[in-house]
């Protein structure tokens, strides 16, 4: 672990939500990584591979209600534009712990964590997951890692008309929420809901596979929402099964996804 006195003081004088990169120890190329957000403070070197964190000042309730406002400004903001929100942080080892562990705990890497094109947008404090279509970027969801409400950012575009799709499989799986979608993807075939509710263009994409999954959050709503939707796939002809799982289907190995999806 880096020394403290090597980076922290450097740390200390950023604003927060800013960082630095500078030569490091083992050698000169501004490798180090110098951060800070509202969580504390943050370095990491890139040739050598070694890191520190500490814990940031405690904050007076004057400074968090003012830090409140200006990210609920900056919510607003990008909310009212079809381009994603900029500017984009891709480096994943310098996002706040919150954000990293948001993914890691979804069994994502950083080789999945670009594939998937998830960045960090510093202004709003939430982690951004791009939907493409044909390579084009037509949605976007921006997620708070804090409790803070509304939990998900969207842009102001028609969402019945986007359909996030992941992976190539016999049977496709309808999951609630992307990052859900984009794990099962990995190894079958992830179609995300964006919530409960099927869209027209979800059933019309899905009724010529004939065959689905339905795999939603295992509480009380996600189940009954799952209960209905298998209900009005059935109705149109579709052979479904349900999954009924412990946790949600990101939190799951890419292994048990391969047995839970198997379509018998």
């Amino acid at each position: 672990m880096l020394e403290r006195s090597s980076w922290l003081p450097l740390a200390e004088g950023l604003e927060p939500g800013r960082r630095i990169r500078v030569d490091h120890l083992c050698g000169p190329g501004n490798t180090l990584l110098i951060s800070r957000d509202s969580n504390g403070y943050r370095a990491y070197c890139f040739r050598c591979d070694d890191g520190g964190s500490a814990r940031g000042p405690d904050e007076p309730l004057a400074v968090r209600l003012e830090r409140l406002k200006q990210s609920g400004l900056a919510d607003g903001k990008v909310t009212q534009q079809n381009a994603l929100p900029s500017p984009a942080c891709e480096e994943v080892s310098s996002w706040p712990s919150a954000a990293r562990l948001w993914l890691y705990k979804a069994g994502l890497g950083k080789a999945e964590i670009g594939k998937l094109g998830a960045y960090y947008h510093a202004e709003t404090d939430r982690v951004v997951l791009p939907v493409r279509d044909g390579g084009r970027v037509v949605y976007w969801q921006a997620r708070a890692l804090d409790g803070r409400v509304p939990k998900y950012l969207n842009p102001p575009v028609d969402r019945s008309t986007i359909l996030p799709r992941y992976g190539t499989a016999e049977v496709p799986t309808l999951c609630e929420d992307i990052l859900s979608a984009f794990k099962v993807g990995l190894v079958q075939e992830g179609w995300s809901l964006m919530g409960v509710k099927p869209s027209d263009k979800l059933i019309d994409e899905l009724l010529p596979r004939k065959r689905c999954n339905v795999w939603l959050d295992p509480d009380p709503p996600g189940q009954k929402a799952a209960l209905r939707i298998c209900k009005t796939l059935r109705s149109l002809g579709m052979q479904v099964r349900n999954i009924v799982s412990a946790k949600d289907p990101k939190l799951h190995t890419r292994e048990e996804i391969c047995m839970m999806t198997k379509f018998s």
